[in-house]
């Protein structure tokens, strides 16, 4: 049997968007059933609009308008969640602005047709002093706290909450009381207000400049950086540190890798200290170069003996042989504090 086309008699012809509303809820029904109409067309879709309610045929035409296209795949999926089956192998269907006027021009008479589009043009319009939201915290923060308490509760009362909550926590304390009164009081506002508003504060942004920032990792900039000075300056440097900032740096900067910066004999030299088990333990939590770096600096009968420690204790605690590893760059680090034990450094220049 072949398949029913658009206009066929057994093509569904009430999706129920109304009911597909209710049930999956207005903003993604919204959503759903305007990709839905944009892919039935102009005519199509006025045929549906024409049996909603005015609170749907407004949130349908905004959803249209903001769609920019559906590619074909799409097209089929939704299609075939309303029951409509359609040949969507070349489609690519378009929605913006022009497209809801004229869905809405078919379906309804001139007068209603251009109300709702009306909103709809408000709607789409960004909300009144958003632009802040795309400048530097602290640069909006300090530009708006020059404004008089009358201005600033009427911005505040049009940011997003969290942006208007760090702009209000560096106002004047003085200010901040009758800021929040005027907020609490705030009724209905002349656009026209706002609009002039708006555009004062954003003369002041243009006037200033955008500043831009960028999100820095403090510890981790150091630690790069004392990984080229000499030890002695680098130790001096984290003595002068608070005691929680200099341990976490001190855990950056003595990794294990580390090993493969130690000259064979002073490396040789250290692993006598260590017992076979020990070594075989924190072996099970490195990767393969520091441990062939570990067992290269052994006796080839040492090595042996290890590997077969390592075998006896099988499966281990991911947290007992990172434990060794501490344990192991620990005693590093004091060897090299008191100047028995050479890392190379990161560049052979000091600075």
């Amino acid at each position: 049997m072949p398949e029913p086309k658009a206009g066929d008699a057994n093509q569904p012809r009430d999706p129920n968007l109304d009911g597909f509303i209710k049930k999956t809820g207005k903003d993604a029904g919204y959503r759903k059933a305007a990709q839905f109409l944009v892919i039935l067309g102009k005519d199509e879709a006025a045929k549906v609009l024409r049996h909603l309610a005015p609170e749907e045929v407004e949130g349908i035409a905004l959803e249209i308008a903001r769609i920019e296209h559906i590619e074909s795949r799409e097209a089929s999926k939704i299609l075939e969640e309303f029951g409509y089956i359609r040949e969507t192998r070349d489609l690519i269907a378009v929605g913006g602005l022009e497209k809801a006027k004229e869905m809405l021009l078919a379906s309804l008479p001139a007068e209603k047709a251009e109300r709702i589009l009306e909103k709809v043009h408000r709607d789409m319009a960004p909300p009144p002093f958003s632009f802040l939201q795309d400048i530097d915290v602290h640069q909006a923060a300090a530009i708006v706290r020059e404004e008089s308490p009358p201005v600033v509760s009427l911005i505040l009362a049009h940011l997003e909450p969290r942006l208007a909550a760090r702009i209000f926590a560096v106002l004047a304390a003085e200010n901040q009381h009758e800021v929040a009164l005027r907020i609490a009081r705030m009724g209905k506002v002349d656009p026209e207000v706002v609009r002039r508003a708006e555009e004062a504060l954003r003369s002041k942004v243009r006037s200033q400049g955008r500043v831009v920032t960028q999100e820095i990792d403090g510890r981790e900039t150091l630690t790069r950086i004392l990984r080229f000075m000499d030890p002695a300056k680098e130790q001096a440097v984290l003595e002068g540190l608070d005691p929680n900032t200099a341990a976490e740096i001190r855990k950056q900067l003595y990794t294990i890798d580390m090993v493969l910066r130690i000259p064979d004999k002073e490396l040789q030299t250290v692993l006598r200290d260590y017992a076979d088990r020990e070594i075989a333990l924190m072996l099970k939590a490195v990767e393969e170069p520091i441990r062939e770096r570990i067992l290269g600096s052994v006796s080839e009968r040492r090595r042996d003996f290890i590997r077969l420690e390592m075998d006896a204790l099988g499966e281990v605690r991911r947290a007992d042989a990172e434990a060794a590893v501490s344990d192991f760059l620990g005693y590093l680090q004091l060897l090299e504090q008191k100047g028995e034990l050479t890392i190379i450094r990161e560049s052979e220049e000091y600075v």
